[in-house]
């Protein structure tokens, strides 16, 4: 079976500022892809990190990068409120977590037809409305990545007594970017979830 480079490797975002913001998950999800849909054997360790990793398919080589992160709320001087991202290494029940995908288009020419998909790790739970992305459609899976749809709305009720939808718990977060992306350009695509 050939080995495949791992498609993901661990390290620290650095931002201009010098700042370090969460940690960074680098992966070539076309590379990725093409393994899969060529039958590649992947390794073991290629399958555990792409549940880590968000894989991107498109018309054209693409490279993700996520940052996981949570919003420290402190009291600072005098009793001002003091907000800063903190890195989402040690997590508490009930926690509110945000990713970001950074999808990149590393070549020369522009890449259209760009699908970016994401699996919700064990424990991280979407939370409803969060996931946004530049000009795309959003599609979740509750079946392990094997279908996709629109989240349900709840049709009927009234404002009084709106009708309650089922809760429905995702496996998946899928991006369809509705335009093609620049070479060297760079699409935020992001979502919140909750840990348990």
């Amino acid at each position: 079976m050939p080995l495949l480079p791992t498609p993901t490797d661990f390290g620290t975002d650095r931002r201009a500022s010098g700042h370090t913001r969460g940690p960074l998950i680098r992966g070539s999800g076309w590379l990725l892809a093409c393994a899969l849909a060529l039958g590649t054997p992947c390794r073991a360790a290629d399958e555990a990190d792409a549940q880590t990793a968000a894989v991107a398919t498109g018309s054209g080589p693409l490279e993700t990068a996520i940052v996981v992160e949570t919003l420290q709320i402190e009291e600072g001087p005098g009793g001002k409120e003091i907000r800063r991202w903190a890195p989402a290494d040690r997590l508490t029940a009930g926690e509110e977590i945000h990713y970001t995908v950074r999808v990149t288009n590393p070549g020369k020419q522009p890449v259209s037809e760009i699908v970016v998909t994401k699996r919700l790790p064990y424990g991280v739970h979407y939370l409803s409305g969060t996931a946004t992305g530049p000009a795309c459609e959003v599609q979740f899976s509750s079946d392990g990545g094997n279908t996709f749809a629109k989240p349900e709305r709840s049709s009927g009720g009234s404002k009084k007594a709106p009708r309650k939808s089922a809760t429905v718990e995702y496996t998946h977060v899928r991006w369809i970017l509705g335009n093609p992306l620049a070479p060297g350009a760079t699409a935020l695509l992001r979502f919140r979830a909750k840990f348990s």
